[in-house]
């Protein structure tokens, strides 16, 4: 599948593990996630190194029948809500394995 990009918030980030997004206050735009085992997952802390509580929003990789290869693709956009403000930071809790994470953020 193509990774979708928009004038309104640019291409996106990849992301395969833990990791600082934005180290200042910002917006998620959209989430794609794509293969990986059915726990696969990335949690959006308001912070930028994940120690400030439970996190703000998170995707999971799709589940399907095969329980070791989810391999499918999930894409959330937020543009109609306005996105998702931080507003400290945006730091990505990484989970599972062979995914690829991806996040449009401004």
């Amino acid at each position: 599948m193509a990774v979708p990009s928009t004038p309104l918030f640019g291409n996106p980030t990849r992301v395969t593990a833990d990791a600082a997004i934005k180290a200042s206050p910002g917006k998620i735009w959209a989430l794609m996630m794509e293969g990986g085992t059915d726990a696969s997952s990335m949690d959006f802390h308001d912070d930028t190194d994940g120690t400030d509580g439970d996190p703000v929003i998170g995707i999971t990789a799709p589940c399907t029948t095969d329980t070791t290869s989810g391999q499918s693709t999930v894409f959330v956009s937020f543009v109609e809500l306005g996105g998702i403000d931080f507003a400290a930071g945006i730091y990505c809790d990484w989970t599972g394995s062979a995914a690829v994470g991806y996040v449009w953020f401004g």
